[in-house]
């Protein structure tokens, strides 16, 4: 019984230490996400000269798994099951920021079917596990 409780106040401790990690990560990433779309901003041109880019996409979607991965930490201590439906929607979430900045003209064709057939996995996946979940709180 001793072990145990050392190791869920070890457990306790690696989530606060890595949350506080994250939220640092979070607040860095958003600065650097401001700074790109102010550069972006300032060679803008409505006449077509260069059109907004996409630079800011990966650190968005950075900041957006990094949260996800918080509310993970926030919700340690719930089932198995709310576990890996968070677990799965971050796959969901990295995998679409992965299709958002893929240059599909020079992605091969069983990569693009990999990537397709994995994010419908991790979808499917998500959706049976709400749905028990649904049966499970009735």
């Amino acid at each position: 019984m001793k072990k145990d409780k050392l190791i869920s106040k070890t457990e306790d401790w690696v989530y606060i230490i890595l949350s506080v990690l994250a939220i640092l990560f979070i607040l860095v990433e958003t600065i650097d996400l401001v700074m790109i779309f102010y550069r972006e901003l300032r060679s803008f041109s409505f006449a077509g000269e260069r059109p907004l880019g996409l630079a800011g996409v990966p650190v968005f979607f950075n900041i957006l798994i990094t949260l996800e991965i918080l509310e993970t930490f926030k919700h340690h201590h719930n089932t198995m099951l709310s576990k890996v439906k968070i677990v799965l929607l971050i796959a969901v979430t990295a995998i679409v920021r992965k299709v958002i900045t893929l240059d599909i003209k020079y992605t091969e064709y069983l990569m693009q079917m990999g990537i397709a057939t994995l994010l419908i996995a991790c979808c499917v996946g998500y959706y049976f596990l709400s749905v028990k979940a649904r049966s499970e709180e009735e």
